[in-house]
C-alpha cells in the first residue's frame, strides 16, 4: 500500500493499492457512507438510437456497497455519484461502479480517520517493503541477486564468477568452486525462507549439483527454473512463469492451515471462539492475539464491526481466502474465530 497523502481540511486519503491484499485492506476500512474518487468509465449515448461509447472520467461515489472480486482481481465500490468531470459525461445521482485494481489510485473521505485505521494503513505500507521470495538468476558469467516485494523487483547486488575460457583447467574449476560458494553465501544471507534459483544453461544445475555433492545444508527452500538470460529480464520471465504466483500461494495457504490448527488446539484448551459476539467480547476482555476471518464475509456489517474492534485493541487479523480447504473448514466456524 502507498499513502500518498492526507488532506486533514477533507479528509481525503489518497491511496495506491499495490497488491490483491491491499485491496482486501481497503474493502475493510472502507464503509458504506464513505466517498471515493477515481478515475473511471461511463457508457456516454449521444441520443437514445446510439449504441454509446465508453467514455474516461473522474468521479465521486457515495459509497453504498463494496465487493470483492477475486476472480478479475479488482474491488468493486458502488454508489451515486455525487461529483466529477467531464460534466458532459455525468450523471449526477445514477449509480455507478468504481472497479479498482492494483496499481489505481482513489481518494477516500470519512468523516473521521481514526488512529486504529490509519496505523493498520501504514503498516501494510511497511509490509509492501518486506521482500515475500528471493530470485537469483544465474549464468557462467554472473549471479543477479533480488527480492520480490509487494512493490516490485528489488535487485540487492550482482556476483561475478570471474571465469574465463583462457584459464588452466585447474584454475577455472576452483574459481567455479568459489563463485558457487558466493552464490551460497548469498542464499544463506537472504531474509526469506523461500528462494528461485534460475537460469539459461546448465550453471543452476550444476550449483544445485554441488550443493548436494558437497552435502551443503542450506537453511532455506530452493526452487530451480528455467530463464533466458541473468539479467533483470530474466527475473520478470520467472514471475510471469507462475512459479512464484504458486509458491507465495502454497506458502499462504500453509500459513492459513498452521493458524487454524492452533485454532483447534485452543478450541479443545478452551482459549479459541468463534462466532461474531463471542469473537467481539473476547476482543474487548481478554484480547486475543489473532482474529481469523473468511474473505467472504469482509463486507459484512457486523463482522466489519468486529473488526474494527480487533484493530482498536491492536489484535491482528488475517483474512482467509474462502475458496481454500482452510477457508472451508473456517466456515465452520461461523467464517470468523479468535484465538
Amino acid at each position: 500500500m502507498r499513502i500518498i497523502r492526507l488532506n486533514s481540511v477533507s479528509n481525503a486519503l489518497k491511496v495506491e493499492p499495490e497488491s490483491f491484499d491491499d485491496l482486501y485492506l481497503l474493502a475493510i476500512i472502507i464503509s458504506v457512507g464513505d466517498r471515493v474518487e477515481a478515475h473511471s468509465y461511463r457508457r456516454f449515448k449521444a441520443n437514445e438510437r446510439d449504441v454509446g461509447e465508453q467514455k474516461e472520467v473522474v468521479v465521486k461515489v457515495n459509497v453504498e456497497k463494496i465487493e470483492i472480486d477475486k476472480s478479475s482481481g479488482r474491488l468493486r465500490l458502488i454508489g451515486k455519484i455525487i461529483a466529477g468531470h467531464p460534466a458532459e459525461f455525468i450523471s449526477m445521482g445514477s449509480h455507478h461502479t468504481i472497479n479498482v485494481a492494483a496499481g489505481d489510485v482513489i481518494d477516500i473521505e470519512k468523516a473521521e480517520w481514526k488512529d486504529y485505521i490509519l496505523k493498520r494503513l501504514k503498516q501494510a505500507q511497511r509490509e509492501a517493503r518486506k521482500p515475500k521470495l528471493g530470485i537469483i538468476v544465474m549464468d557462467d558469467e554472473k549471479a543477479l541477486v533480488s527480492y520480490i516485494k509487494g512493490y516490485g523487483i528489488d535487485i540487492v547486488t550482482e556476483l561475478y564468477s570471474h571465469l574465463s575460457k583462457r584459464m588452466k583447467e585447474k584454475d577455472y574449476g576452483k574459481q567455479r568452486v568459489q563463485y558457487f560458494n558466493d552464490v551460497i553465501k548469498a542464499v544463506e544471507n537472504m531474509s526469506v525462507d523461500i528462494i528461485i534459483i534460475a537460469g539459461p544453461g546448465f550453471t543452476k544445475d550444476d550449483l544445485k549439483k554441488y550443493i548436494s555433492d558437497m552435502n551443503i545444508g542450506i537453511k532455506k527452500r530452493l526452487v530451480y527454473a528455467p530463464a533466458s538470460d541473468a539479467e533483470r529480464s530474466g527475473i520478470r520471465e520467472v514471475m510471469r512463469g507462475g512459479t512464484v504466483g504458486e509458491l507465495l500461494e502454497n506458502e499462504h495457504v500453509r500459513k492459513e492451515f498452521e493458524y487454524l490448527n492452533r485454532f483447534l488446539a485452543g478450541l479443545r484448551a478452551g482459549v479459541s471462539v468463534s462466532g461474531n459476539e463471542k469473537v467481539l467480547d473476547a476482543i474487548e476482555g481478554s484480547r486475543p492475539e489473532v482474529v481469523l476471518v473468511n474473505d467472504s464475509v469482509i463486507n459484512d456489517e457486523e463482522v466489519k464491526r468486529v473488526l474494527d474492534m480487533a484493530d482498536k485493541r491492536g489484535v491482528r487479523i488475517e483474512i482467509f481466502n474462502s475458496d481454500d480447504d482452510a477457508g472451508i473448514q473456517l466456515k465452520n466456524f461461523k467464517n470468523i474465530v479468535a484465538i
